[in-house]
């Protein structure tokens, strides 16, 4: 998460999730807040992923190729069964091993793209262990294997890397960067899609929703909430078109576009998205159903109605303690002082 200051919007700092949209890394309704705590490797089970990177072991080889797949197995089976104390030095030793190629120089020997492909592996690791700076670090590394390999910067695989790249660096506050990873997906997923001659391809519209959500949270982060609402309009046209009407990114967007319209001060708009994020979520979506309504809250709180607002929050707030939701537990806990201090100077102008 990050926090934006709505200068001149509201007086205090207004708290908004950056949560990383691409679709790989979504967690089930059962994940309590550990981004470890359910990570799928490819439908295995854990007994299965186990005799699999068992063979990562095998000491008949010992190239640079051997070692990363060794250490990247372990930490996958790690992650997989919620260990990552135990997947980070095998994380940090393969890190180091890719030294050269993160640090290039004209005497760094050109890897093969098996070895590009294992940094990018690795660089989804780092993401897990939300070792950031990294991940930048090893996809950055990762497409300039390709590109040394003859790969270039519009392939699809490359676009992929530069919207994971502008997640982390919105994660960061690092917005500038973030904007520009976003529009390099932005150009080229455009340029595919209005070749008219071909039909449109799902991956590539999809890549294109998730840049425009991406630039959306960028822009609203930075303040700038009519650029933001130009991009969700972009980003719910396409999860329209491509996404089932239960899909649980569905509830996550009308939740953003909810946040883009009380930054706005059209709050009669923002209540509007928000009730059909909730009822969304509530099919689609129930891991979400605390910050959403977390929102609702904090909408009716910049809105001036102070008793809703109050209401939802202490009702939240028993909930999400039953549940451990800690993180939405901060944000009410944070939102709630807000209120207080809005509810005195209420009490003031009054007596008055």
């Amino acid at each position: 998460r990050v926090a934006i200051t709505a200068g001149g919007i509201h007086s205090s700092p207004r708290n908004v999730r950056v949560f990383c949209p691409y679709r790989e890394y979504h967690h089930s309704s059962e994940d309590k807040g550990t981004p470890f705590s359910n990570v799928k490797l490819l439908g295995a089970s854990t007994l299965v992923a186990a005799s699999i990177f068992s063979s990562f072991f095998d000491d008949g080889g010992k190239s640079k190729e051997d070692t990363l797949k060794k250490h990247i197995g372990m930490c996958t089976m790690h992650l997989h069964q919620a260990e990552p104390h135990f997947a980070k030095p095998h994380f940090d030793q393969a890190y180091e091993l890719l030294k050269d190629d993160l640090d290039r120089t004209k005497e760094t020997p050109i890897p093969n793209l098996r070895i590009a492909y294992l940094t990018d592996q690795l660089g989804n690791i780092a993401l897990q262990l939300e070792c950031y700076k990294e991940a930048i670090n090893l996809y950055m590394a990762t497409i300039n294997g390709f590109a040394l390999n003859g790969i270039e910067r519009s392939n699809r695989t490359v676009t992929e890397l530069f919207l994971k790249i502008g997640q982390i660096y919105a994660i960061l506050g690092e917005y500038k960067l973030a904007e520009m990873s976003f529009l390099h997906c932005v150009g080229v997923t455009t340029l595919e899609l209005s070749k008219s001659d071909e039909p449109k391809n799902p991956k590539v519209s999809t890549l294109a929703g998730l840049a425009y959500e991406g630039l959306g949270k960028v822009y609203l982060s930075m303040n700038l909430p009519e650029n933001a609402l130009n991009m969700y309009k972009h980003a719910f046209q396409f999860a329209g078109a491509l996404f089932d009407p239960n899909d649980p990114q569905i509830p996550v967007l009308l939740n953003d576009f909810a946040t883009v319209y009380e930054a706005l001060d059209q709050y009669d708009m923002a209540l509007e998205k928000v009730e059909n994020a909730i009822e969304k979520a509530k099919v689609a979506n129930q891991a979400a159903l605390p910050s959403i309504m977390c929102n609702k809250a904090t909408i009716l709180l910049f809105s001036g109605d102070l008793i809703s607002a109050r209401s939802l929050y202490e009702e939240l707030l028993q909930t999400c303690l039953r549940i451990q939701d800690y993180e939405t537990i901060r944000e009410i806990n944070a939102n709630l002082k807000i209120l207080k201090e809005k509810e005195r100077l209420q009490s003031e102008c009054l007596a008055e």
